[in-house]
């Protein structure tokens, strides 16, 4: 049974790499050819960007290709009549499960690691990789079309040369205003660290017509802010490394304790003295947002680290249904196989499983539950084990 276990773990090793090298070189380049549309990205750039995208790429293939695998290889190996084979031998057929197994558990630890790494070396690098790429780019497009528009800063210009736009004509809007600037020449450069674009303007005319103002500036440097969000903003769970969600948490927790007593505070000494106006001030509506958002964080926080290891773990669950209902149907034909595994789990697994992450977030429901999805995909597999060795 060791030859037959090696057999079968090396064919699965064959497949699934062949197979999840294919899927994943297809989802980067559906994601790449959007990045680059959405940020006119040039080709030097879009390479640059290849390996930050790779682990994300990984963690959405390696589930769905590991069940492809199974059931092209169990299938397979059930429809050769190798299991009846294996039983009439004496032996059950959990022996030829465990290669499976063992890789699927394998792969989940690898995929929830993935998962992290792409959270927080992928994402970062991508967004360094266009950042400074910005520069390139806004030339690039102001050389052809002369014409540039991205959020909420619009450029025109009469030309480029020499690394100089030529009369060009800069309008930047906000939530309150929108500035208008033009100017003889400007340089554009980028600041990575403040995540600035900056213009360097020569002879440039500012107009503000909120407020009908016009400002003459002779050599002077416009900066704006490449993060459409403020830059105070605390970072989205989602963001943040498995490491450092404990920590984020407890401080979160003290913040949210800290507030509560001190808004408490507050409440009692205007109540003490008799100051009822300032209690219904739209400060108070402020105050109580800030205590909602943070206590929304907080859930966050803590249903985070489950739905990373629910979504790695999702490949294990997959093999423990692809594998017995593989070697139950006895088809070659594995797309048939393929299907009838993917359709419990398009409609119970990822259905659960984003129930179970809205409403944990929410905090309606305790964190483990987004592992719904994966408990029932687990026991109807191991219903099909059950059944399997019975036939």
């Amino acid at each position: 049974m060791g030859i037959i276990s090696r057999y079968l773990l090396l064919e699965l090793i064959k497949v699934f790499a062949f197979t999840v090298a294919g899927m994943t070189g297809l989802m980067m380049l559906v994601g790449i050819v959007q990045e680059a549309i959405r940020e006119n990205l040039t080709p030097g750039t879009i390479i640059e960007l290849l390996p930050f995208l790779l682990p994300n790429a990984l963690c959405f293939a390696i589930p769905g290709t590991m069940l492809f695998s199974v059931c092209l290889v169990y299938g397979r190996m059930s429809a050769a009549n190798e299991i009846v084979a294996i039983k009439s031998a004496g032996q059950t057929p959990l022996r030829v499960l465990w290669p499976a197994l063992l890789l699927a558990l394998s792969l989940s630890f690898f995929t929830v690691f993935l998962n992290d790494l792409a959270v927080s070396w992928g994402r970062s690098g991508a967004y360094r990789v266009v950042l400074n790429a910005v520069e390139k780019t806004i030339y690039s497009v102001l050389s052809v079309e002369r014409v540039y528009k991205k959020g909420n800063l619009s450029i025109e210009v009469d030309g480029v040369e020499n690394g100089e736009l030529i009369m060009p004509s800069i309008e930047i809007q906000d939530s309150r205003r929108v500035l208008r600037f033009q100017a003889k020449t400007a340089k554009i450069f980028v600041r990575p660290n403040e995540e600035q674009l900056v213009f360097s303007v020569k002879d440039a005319v500012a107009h503000d017509p909120a407020r009908g103002a016009t400002i003459r500036l002779a050599n002077d440097e416009i900066e704006i802010p490449l993060r459409s969000q403020d830059k105070d903003r605390k970072e989205s769970p989602s963001n943040l490394p498995l490491r450092s969600m404990t920590q984020e948490l407890q401080t979160e927790m003290r913040n949210l304790d800290d507030q509560q007593r001190l808004f408490a505070l507050q409440a009692a000494m205007g109540f003490c003295a008799g100051d009822f106006h300032d209690l219904a001030t739209p400060m108070w509506d402020e105050r109580s947002e800030a205590l909602i958002g943070s206590e929304q964080r907080i859930h966050r926080l803590r249903t985070e680290p489950w739905r990373r290891w629910a979504n790695g773990f999702s490949c294990l669950c997959f093999v423990l249904l692809g594998v017995p209902l593989a070697i139950y149907l006895r088809r070659a034909d594995f797309w048939t196989t393929f299907a009838l595994c993917f359709l419990p789990i398009l409609i119970a697994y990822y259905p659960l499983l984003m129930f179970g992450v809205s409403q944990a977030k929410a905090g309606r429901v305790p964190p483990f539950t987004v592992w719904m999805g994966n408990i029932v995909i687990m026991l109807v597999g191991l219903w099909l084990v059950k059944r399997t060795i019975r036939s």
